[in-house]
């Protein structure tokens, strides 16, 4: 949550790979841009502020040697 500068912590429901990997032993966190709210249904978007959101987290996780 450091890294991300948004205190919540939530769940959502959607399916992805990562408790395949889980499953294997390999720590896993699933993030990226956009709201789930608006994604996967018909004219679906990511604003481009969350873009820019996104890049200053990445850029956030390569300086502090976390990848």
């Amino acid at each position: 949550m450091q890294l991300s500068k948004n205190p919540s912590v939530g769940k959502v429901s959607y399916g992805t790979e990562a408790g395949l990997f889980q499953k294997m032993g390999v720590a896993t966190v699933i993030c990226g841009p956009g709201d789930i709210a608006e994604a996967h249904r018909p004219n679906e978007f990511v604003a481009l502020e969350q873009l820019g959101q996104c890049e200053a987290f990445m850029r956030r996780i390569l300086e502090t040697g976390y990848a």
